[in-house]
């Protein structure tokens, strides 16, 4: 049987792997005059065929928007109901990782990477692009099945959370 406990370390080790991925290059330091990435983002994923392993455990790409908010560097955002916490760098690139346990035993990470890209300066709408990772655990008869699914995306900024 597996415990809640494994996600949360796997979860943990995956932060630790996108901060330190995100960490790497001139844009790596965490920033000190941070553009106002905060608000809310509809994401706009590429199109691809679901893994049939997700299809079989009735689980897709995030429907609702991604909520940001910012204090300094430090990212806080919630994604269908996915708390997830990050940080946004030198540079405007940023990364979110985020677990939520199902009462079922299962549970549901969401890992975004990405590069916020500021509005002009005559008041125009910021956007986000990357890659989003999610990962799933759904409790079966035969055990805890699994899949994950990557793609990119892009949002346009559209004001407060």
């Amino acid at each position: 049987m597996t415990s809640g406990r494994f996600w949360r370390i796997a979860a943990a080790a995956g932060m630790t792997a996108t901060a330190v991925a995100a960490g790497c290059g001139d844009n790596g330091a965490p920033c000190t005059t941070c553009a106002p990435m905060e608000g809310r983002y509809p994401l706009e994923f590429e199109a691809g065929t679901l893994p049939a392993d997700c299809t079989s455990l009735g689980v897709g790409l995030p429907q609702g928007p991604l909520d940001i908010q910012r204090s300094g560097s430090g990212l806080a955002a919630t994604m269908d109901g996915v708390p997830m916490e990050g940080t946004l760098f030198q540079g405007n690139d940023f990364n979110l990782l985020g677990a939520q346990s199902g009462l079922d035993g299962g549970s549901t990470q969401f890992s975004l990477s990405g590069r916020y890209t500021p509005g002009p300066l005559d008041g125009g709408t910021g956007s986000i692009s990357g890659s989003f990772t999610g990962t799933y655990a759904r409790g079966s008869a035969q055990g805890t099945r699994r899949c994950s699914i990557f793609r990119g995306y892009t949002a346009t900024q559209q004001g407060q959370p």
